[in-house]
């Protein structure tokens, strides 16, 4: 039989195949019509509800601004004419200058009956005024000033005058017996500031706060009254007529709701609009769904590509975000501007004395005394500042010095040679450096000038002086003039007074008065035997810490350590003693005080540069927008750091007086400098002081309440090097500087000039400049590894060798 044939196998069914979902685009187009929508009407919302309320409420508080400090013009205009009107009684006149006693007591009472808050009446006869800080109250500048507007019969403009911490309104007015003759004597009267605090008792406290300044040319705003509450960060200033003053206004909620908007029409537009948009999604999803895929897939074939190309870019290039900021898109070298000072005068027929010549710095004058610096130099010196001050407006000098053991005699031919131009002396004393720019900020005396004799942190063979004048610490331009008018022999001469003023208690009082320590603190302070010795501690002291004083007792010999907290040779004995009395951090201080280093309770050193990424935080992140400075010696990451909290990092020239004009032409509110220099402008007054940097790190430090250690644990240090010194004749720096700048071959390093030479890599930098207080040239090198940091180090070698093959180089 045949065989049956075998049936066939059922062809196995498929499985039915799902259907790949699709992504629900109506969904994502309906949630981007809501972002739409909402971003449209926040824009819409700022626009036309909180812009108008904005403006409105800035013409509401603009004229009620107005309107007040009109009442208060008008309120010192009465208050000037009532005092003027009790000075035109020719019988005062008489009585004053003929000195009659009982006549004047007479006049004293009537005064006080009829002109309430008068704390001292005093009278002068024609030219009989003096400085007297004996006087009640004390008659300085300020005071003479107003005493002889009044004699020559000039418009008076009331000052307020700060006595023991208190403020008083001070008026004066000339006592005449004819119209067409000069006064015979003067009348100054004392009053206390009710009357100014009543009268803004007067002023509706419940649309605002009402706060009235002075401010007196280029000085620092001080505040002499205020009534009321602001409920807003913004304020509104407006001069005050026939005054110094000046009335700030901050709104408060009532003048706010006044400014109000109703926002309902608007949010009703916003949810039509939004309807709109939902009608729309529903009929293009599919399209919009197509193109956002093929975007998609766009995207991430273009990432792919530049991924593969970053992969191939070589190390030497620099990152693009550090260009703008090493001024690197520039294709041709700036030229060298840390010049020898001594080749700008070079051409000069008056530059017959090289060796004087060289003690004028790019940023102070500095030398070795008996060489060139020498008590004639400094009486010299004396006059040339005189003569420059009185032409700057100023009639007197504040003088400080440092504890070396030929300031003291500097300081006398000083201040002879200011007072033989007619240009008074105010003497300081033995005082840090950052006591001086205090008196100038403050206007001590009614002067912004001043000179200090010290060499900061040099040996103790050198001595010079840092100079201000009318506010700004002298540079090179400012020095180079001061040489040149000591060549021409361009001095005043004049009749001048010397006379002894005190600024240690209103200083550490002003520190105490801004910084608030939030818990306890050790600190061991090595004052190097310099200018803080004696007031660091008390200070700091003042503060409320426990104070281990180390190296401070005043010796110009420097007998323990060079007064330098830049090497690290002269911190060892600040370690020990931190590790040995477990201190919660030490600080050293530079010879005039206003450098410093600070160290860990684990010895470690916090160079300043790493410290001002901790105050760039800080302030930066309160201050966004702040400009921060720091010098070509200082660490890249402060770039990123700075950008990263919305700051604009700006690099600079070393030196103290390169970097404090810096931050008044940026307005700038913060600075520093690898060797120690820390300029802070937010609450103070932006110049160096090493003893405030201590105090406002002590006041992060407890605020935080994080040990030191722990607090620097968020800023790494990259393996770098401390400043390098190569020794080299002060002939022979600057050259050997332009030479490297034009001769040495860097690989693809890009070149900054702006101070010395500056070479970056992707990986690290290098820097060889020519220092402007030392016969030295400076290096220093950071990178991110340790192998990079050596290749730097031998590329600069094998270049320094190129240019001077004697040099030599053990770093």
């Amino acid at each position: 039989m045949p065989a049956e044939p075998k049936p066939k196998k059922a062809a196995p069914k498929k499985a039915p195949q799902a259907k790949p979902k699709q992504p629900p685009y109506f969904l994502v187009f309906a949630l981007i019509s809501l972002l739409i929508t909402g971003a449209v009407g926040w824009l819409g919302f700022q626009t036309f509800v909180v812009e108008k309320e904005q403006t409105q409420l800035e013409s509401l508080a603009k004229l009620e601004a107005e309107k007040r400090a009109n009442a208060i013009a008008l309120w010192v205009t009465t208050l000037q004419e009532d005092v003027a009107r009790m000075g035109e009684r020719e019988a005062l006149a008489v009585a004053v200058a003929y000195q009659e006693q009982a006549a004047l007591a007479d006049f004293r009472r009537t005064l006080e009956r009829n002109l309430p808050g008068i704390q001292a009446i005093q009278f002068f006869p024609r030219g009989s005024a003096n400085l007297n800080s004996d006087a009640e109250p004390p008659i300085n500048f300020i005071q003479m000033d107003l005493i002889y507007k009044a004699e020559a019969r000039e418009a008076i403009i009331p000052e307020a005058v700060k006595f023991d911490g208190k403020w008083a309104l001070q008026v004066a007015t000339g006592l005449p017996t004819d119209d067409d003759k000069p006064a015979l004597g003067a009348m100054l009267l004392t009053l206390s500031m009710e009357g100014l605090t009543a009268k803004l008792r007067t002023l509706d406290a419940s649309l605002g706060q009402t706060t009235v300044l002075q401010k007196v040319g280029n000085s620092p705003e001080l505040m002499l009254a205020s009534h009321g509450n602001g409920d807003t960060q913004q304020s509104f200033d407006v001069a005050i007529g026939n005054s110094h003053w000046i009335l700030r206004f901050t709104p408060a909620y009532t003048l706010i709701q006044q400014a109000s908007i109703n926002p309902l029409p608007f949010w009703g537009g916003c949810l039509a609009l939004l309807a709109l948009l939902l009608v729309a999604s529903a009929l293009a999803s599919r399209n919009i769904a197509t193109k956002m895929a093929h975007k998609k897939i766009t995207k991430a074939r273009e990432k792919a590509m530049m991924s593969a190309k970053e992969k191939r870019e070589l190390d030497v290039k620099v990152k693009e975000e550090d260009k703008s900021l090493l001024g690197l898109n520039e294709n041709k070298l700036a030229e060298v501007s840390d010049a020898d000072p001594a080749d700008a005068a070079a051409a000069t027929p008056e530059n017959d004395n090289t060796a004087l010549r060289r003690i004028f710095r790019a940023y102070d004058i500095r030398g070795v005394v008996g060489e060139q610096l020498t008590p004639a130099f400094a009486e010299t010196l004396g006059r040339a500042l005189g003569s420059e001050a009185l032409e700057q407006g100023e009639s007197a000098l504040l003088v400080g010095r440092d504890g070396r053991v030929h300031s003291e005699e500097l300081c006398s031919n000083l201040i002879t040679g200011i007072l033989s131009t007619g240009c008074n002396v105010l003497n300081l004393g033995l005082i840090p450096s950052p006591l001086l720019y205090y008196a100038c900020a403050e206007a001590t005396g009614g002067t912004r000038s001043g000179v200090i004799v010290t060499a900061s942190h040099n040996a103790g063979e050198y001595n010079g002086f840092k100079m201000v004048i009318n506010g700004n610490t002298l540079a090179e331009e400012g020095i180079n003039g001061i040489y040149t008018r000591i060549q021409r022999g361009q001095f005043r001469s004049g009749d001048a007074v010397e006379q002894a003023q005190e600024i240690i208690p209103a200083y550490v009082d002003r520190i105490f008065s801004d910084v608030a320590l939030a818990g306890d603190v050790k600190l061991v302070i090595d004052a190097g035997n310099g200018a803080t010795s004696e007031i660091a501690p008390q200070l700091f002291e003042e503060l409320g810490c426990e104070v281990e004083p180390l190296f401070c007792q005043i010796d110009g010999t420097f007998p323990n350590h060079q007064p330098d907290p830049s090497r690290p040779e002269n911190l060892q004995a600040l370690i020990a003693k931190v590790k040995a009395s477990g201190a919660d951090l030490g600080v050293a201080f530079d010879g005039d005080g206003d450098r410093l280093t600070v160290v860990t309770p684990k010895g470690d050193i916090i160079w300043p540069d790493r410290l001002l990424m901790l105050f760039a935080k800080d302030i930066v992140s309160r201050n966004p927008g702040a400009d921060v400075l720091f010098d070509v010696k200082s660490t890249r990451q402060l770039n990123s750091l700075i950008t990263s909290y919305g700051g604009r990092p700006i690099m600079w020239k070393t030196g103290h007086s390169n970097m404090k004009q810096k931050m008044l032409e940026t307005g700038a509110l913060l600075g520093g400098e690898l060797s120690g220099h820390i300029f802070i402008k937010d609450r103070w007054y932006g110049f160096d002081d090493g003893m405030y940097a201590c105090a406002r790190l002590l006041e992060i430090m407890t605020l935080r309440d994080q040990d030191i250690d722990s607090i620097f644990e968020a800023f790494p240090a990259l393996p770098s090097t401390p400043e390098i010194l190569i020794p080299i004749s002060e002939s022979k720096k600057f050259e050997l500087v332009k030479a490297l700048i034009s001769e040495g071959k860097f690989q693809s390093g890009k070149l900054t000039t702006i101070d010395g030479l500056r070479v970056d890599f992707a990986k690290g930098w290098g820097l060889v400049r020519a220092s402007n207080t030392t016969a030295a040239l400076t290096l220093r090198f950071e990178a991110d590894t340790e192998e990079t940091l050596e290749q730097l180090k031998g590329l600069f070698k094998r270049e320094l060798k190129r240019v001077a093959p004697d040099l030599p180089l053990d770093f």
